[in-house]
């Protein structure tokens, strides 16, 4: 079997490991979910209710895509469930559709804020588009990355 990549990107089933760097898009496409898991944690209150005004409940929907493809990278191995087999090929485009739906949710609060285009769109704004739009350039355009959605651990 000839190696397409670095030996040191394959895990002990032969199968490319989940790069780093896709890890860092799953954690960023499920920000919102991970910021509202954070706001359930015991604590004192004040520092709480600062995350809990960063999450935007319609923003949840662009994570809900994101999540079943976060799973199944986490339990990639042969005694994997059949249903994370047959959603890995289809991961890049559902990552791909959550960063888009969220941009469209972005741009459709942009929209209807009422305000001049230049007051609506801040820097946490501008960076939250250009990151969206940095993590589908990454998801097309990085040959690791196709060939990691190729693959999955051989059933046991």
């Amino acid at each position: 079997m000839q190696l397409r990549h670095d030996p040191s990107r394959y895990d002990e089933h032969l199968t490319l490991k989940v790069p780093l760097a896709l890890w860092l898009v799953l954690a960023f496409l499920l920000r919102h979910i991970l910021l509202l898991g954070i706001t359930f944690m015991p604590t004192t209150g004040e520092e709480i209710t600062a995350l809990r005004d960063l999450i935007r409940p319609a923003y949840l929907a662009a994570d809900l895509l994101a999540l079943p493809v976060a799973v199944a990278a986490a339990r990639r191995r042969p005694r994997a469930p059949e249903w994370m087999r047959r959603l890995w090929p289809h991961g890049r485009a559902l990552l791909t559709a959550s960063a888009l739906l969220y941009l469209t949710l972005l741009a459709t609060q942009v929209a209807t804020s009422g305000r001049s285009l230049i007051n609506a769109v801040d820097e946490a704004v501008l960076i939250s588009a250009l990151l969206n739009v940095a993590v589908v350039t990454y998801l097309w355009r990085s040959v690791l990355v196709r060939d990691v959605f190729r693959e999955f651990p051989a059933r046991a």
